[in-house]
């Protein structure tokens, strides 16, 4: 199995020459990774092209596939391994291994991924990849489950018996004896480890067993199937799941159930199609980027001073002739103490001074003084990831209208969440006082101290 790394806004050529930011693909290996992304180009498939990898071609380098906005990992069917890791600029270090563990962080915070209670503390995250950690996080919920012990439950058997058990079929007992009048069709229920929870569980390992690459991972997925020795492979994983009991005795199943449809399903958030995709486990990181920002600042803001509201309903841009066309930005902190709002929203979008607006697209700002507008709020605030681009910018952005609109724009950094909380914490606190006289303040005292 080949492997590859690479970072957002990084792209693969097609069995060229290495060029900067882009790696090389065998050319079996491009073709399937793009006929991947041209079968998610249906609208059916409820991913946007643009926003999964771009195709695109360059003079004297011919087609170019580049990622884009999602990250995680994809293995196509003849065994090839891509691993998409965030464009993230850390403050320490800023290996394949740091952006790795920052980026599980970020995906913890996430409703809808299975990764919430997942610890990375006790691994050798420099030799794992993504897969191999998100096998890990299989594993860690599968050995708590055996050591609780794997449960059982009822399920219904038809068997041609000598003894009668259960209640007899008396249509198939005629149909099938009636030149054997020494058995009996029988239907019956038995106690076994044959439920549909271990059947999936059971499917997910041997899957797994694949895929992975790390020996570790190796070894515990043959001491899983060796434990569920007995437990049938699912034959049917729709329906297996539809099955799944919602029991108090199969609430220990929850979490690795969970897991079994991220790897069995491709539910990792979006479904996508199949192509040449053996396995696709993407996560769109505006979505994990908001709900890491609206986390951290929900834990460590001052419930007595702040109360943070997380994707703010209620507020239309239009009230007749019917409320139409919803506000719902991302976060909105309300201050206990003056009443005084501050939006935020937040973009996984990259800043540069090089760029016009320094990349901030018109559209952005037209949301922000809308949601200003409809929610009187004191100013707006632009979240985006730091990057290697602004790290000179000392003058922090704001932008104001006559109108009285006024829009800051702030990057993170994500490795540190006490950094994050003070940064925001700062734009609260100009919140509370005059803002263009305050940002003429803090404009003169970062220019004065150089």
């Amino acid at each position: 199995m080949k492997q590859y790394t690479i970072r957002e806004y990084m792209g693969f050529t097609r069995n060229g020459p290495p060029r900067a930011g882009m790696i090389s693909l065998p050319e079996h290996a491009f073709d399937q990774l793009e006929q991947f992304i041209l079968s998610n180009r249906e609208e059916s498939s409820g991913t946007q092209p643009l926003e999964l990898m771009s195709l695109s071609a360059r003079p004297g380098v011919g087609k170019v596939i580049t990622a884009k906005n999602y990250v995680g990992v994809i293995t196509t069917k003849d065994g090839t391994e891509i691993e998409i890791l965030p464009k993230l600029t850390l403050a320490r270090d800023n290996s394949d291994q740091a952006v790795r563990k920052v980026f599980l962080s970020m995906l913890r915070t996430v409703q809808e991924a299975p990764f919430k209670t997942f610890r990375t503390a006790h691994l050798n995250t420099s030799r794992m990849r993504l897969l191999d950690l998100f096998v890990r996080m299989f594993l860690d919920e599968t050995h708590r489950l055996i050591q609780r012990g794997l449960k059982s439950d009822y399920t219904t058997k038809q068997d041609n018996e000598t003894c009668v058990r259960g209640k007899i079929v008396f249509s198939e007992h005629i149909r099938k004896n009636l030149l054997h009048r020494e058995r009996v069709f029988v239907e019956y229920d038995v106690f076994s480890v044959d439920c549909p929870e271990n059947r999936l569980v059971k499917s997910t390992a041997l899957y797994l067993q694949r895929h992975t690459t790390d020996l570790q991972n190796r070894r515990d997925l043959r001491i899983v199937l060796s434990v569920m020795e007995q437990v049938p492979i699912s034959k049917h994983v729709e329906q297996d799941f539809l099955r799944c009991g919602q029991s108090r005795s199969m609430a220990d199943y929850q979490r690795l159930l969970e897991l079994c449809r991220v790897f069995l399903q491709g539910k990792s958030f979006t479904a996508f199609s199949g192509g040449q995709a053996a396995l696709a486990l993407l996560f769109p990181m505006e979505r994990v980027f908001e709900s890491y920002v609206a986390a951290v600042l929900r834990q460590n803001l001052d419930s007595r001073q702040y109360r943070v509201h997380v994707q703010a309903k209620g507020k239309y841009l239009f009230e007749l002739p019917q409320k139409q066309f919803a506000l719902r930005p991302d976060l909105v902190i309300e201050d206990l103490n003056s009443g005084e709002k501050t939006v935020l929203d937040t973009k996984w979008k990259l800043l540069s001074p090089q760029w016009h607006n320094y990349g901030i697209s018109q559209a952005d700002m037209y949301q922000m003084y809308a949601y200003q507008k409809e929610y009187q709020a004191k100013q707006t605030v632009l979240l985006y990831p730091d990057c290697e681009a602004m790290a000179d910018q000392k003058i922090p952005l704001c932008y104001s209208s006559s109108s009285g609109s006024l829009v800051r724009v702030q990057t993170l950094h994500l490795d540190s969440p006490i950094a994050m909380v003070e940064a925001v914490r700062e734009l609260l606190d100009v919140a509370s006082k005059p803002s263009k006289e305050q940002y003429i303040a803090i404009t003169k005292r970062v220019q004065r101290n150089g």
